[in-house]
């Protein structure tokens, strides 16, 4: 047993995996989606939807399991799990693939192959996130101080430098299977250091170091296992995916109209209803999470609709985009809180969660319309 005199289970490390490994892994699955539907961004943006709703069916199961347990000894297990999950879910994508459409061919992104591409590539991966978020929000709770940098900051930051790692490191130099090796060796390491801070932690340092060796022996193998899936799984080839349109103004015109058709209603509709709970007080708390998740959610597609309609290649700077948008909320998150001493903690809502999903999934049905 650790006897750790203040067990806390060090929610700060926990927090930037969470952020860099699940952003570093979506940004990877989306890549493989667009491929999957060929460019289809709305079908992308319908399949993202699963990820936060995935995340909420974690958080409610991790509660529950929990509910006796010190949330700091479920830290380090929580995040081997998560580990497991960031090269499986890849794997999982690439396998059913062939069994939603035939391979080697263009299949238009129908409600089957969407359905059935989401829930292999995200369901997996957003119940693990879903329970990290769970208990990092619960160690953080339990701390006598609170951190130097609050943890809402901190998962934003993660997921920087996790869909900047993407976009610098894995598309140039390593396949995507690789890349999510990696990524799980990180979530080990982050791991083991919540176990050092956890009350009986002792033993999953142990068994995180194991696992974090046991994801080293594929590494070498990584591009073959990444080459052979490809060849059958893929089935619109990379060429066709960044297809530029037009660049008459008519048609840069009606393509940023498309855009504000699908997002704005979705924004709009989310800071109404945020502009009202905030007028409720605290009996509207879950109407004021619901809203933020829609306008960030909204924000995030509409920055990645309004990019392809002006011509940009999606599939290459999708992981910049990502990047970019993870600083500006970091960024958003920490001004207030330095300059105001503003508190921002941590939650596991399952209504932004809910929130995000409607900020995915609308804007993806408008633009069907």
């Amino acid at each position: 047993m650790n006897h750790c005199p203040c067990p806390t289970g060090r929610p700060t490390p926990a927090a930037l995996a969470l952020g860099f490994g699940v952003a570093a892994l979506a940004c990877l699955l989306a890549r493989e989606l667009l491929l999957s539907f060929c460019g289809d961004e709305p079908a992308l943006a319908a399949a993202l939807a699963v990820l936060p709703l995935a995340m909420a069916g974690g958080e409610r199961l991790a509660r529950r399991v929990g509910a006796a347990i010190h949330p700091a000894d479920l830290l380090a297990p929580a995040l081997g799990l998560l580990a497991l999950t960031l090269p499986l879910s890849l794997l999982a994508l690439r396998a059913a693939r062939p069994f939603l459409a035939p391979a080697g061919t263009a299949v238009a992104a129908g409600p089957a192959l969407v359905v059935g591409s989401a829930l292999a590539a995200f369901l997996p991966l957003g119940l693990a996130a879903g329970a990290v978020l769970a208990l990092t929000a619960a160690a953080d709770a339990r701390l006598a101080r609170p951190p130097r940098l609050p943890l809402p900051v901190v998962v934003a930051a993660g997921a920087a430098l996790g869909a900047l790692f993407v976009q610098l490191v894995a598309i140039p130099k390593l396949s995507p299977i690789n890349a999510a090796l990696d990524a799980a060796i990180g979530c080990c390491a982050a791991g083991v250091l919540c176990a050092a801070g956890a009350p009986d932690g002792r033993r999953m340092e142990t068994w995180l170091s194991l696992l974090a060796f046991l994801l080293l022996v594929p590494l070498p193998l990584s591009g073959i296992v990444d080459e052979r899936l490809a060849a059958f799984a893929w089935s619109c080839p990379v060429e066709a995916v960044p297809a530029a349109p037009a660049g008459s103004a008519p048609a840069l015109a009606a393509g940023l109209v498309a855009v504000l058709w699908s997002v704005g209603p979705v924004l709009v509709a989310g800071l109404a209803l945020r502009a009202w709970a905030g007028r409720q007080g605290a009996d509207a708390a879950d109407r004021l999470r619901l809203a933020e998740g829609m306008c960030d959610a909204g924000l995030l597609v509409g920055l990645c609709f309004a990019y392809r309609a002006v011509g940009g290649d999606l599939y290459g700077r999708l992981s910049a985009l990502v990047a970019a948008y993870a600083a500006g909320q970091a960024l958003a998150l920490y001004l207030p809180w330095r300059r105001e001493n503003r508190p921002s903690a941590l939650t596991a809502s399952p209504a932004l969660l809910l929130g995000y999903a409607l900020g995915f999934a609308l804007p993806a049905l408008l633009a069907l319309i």
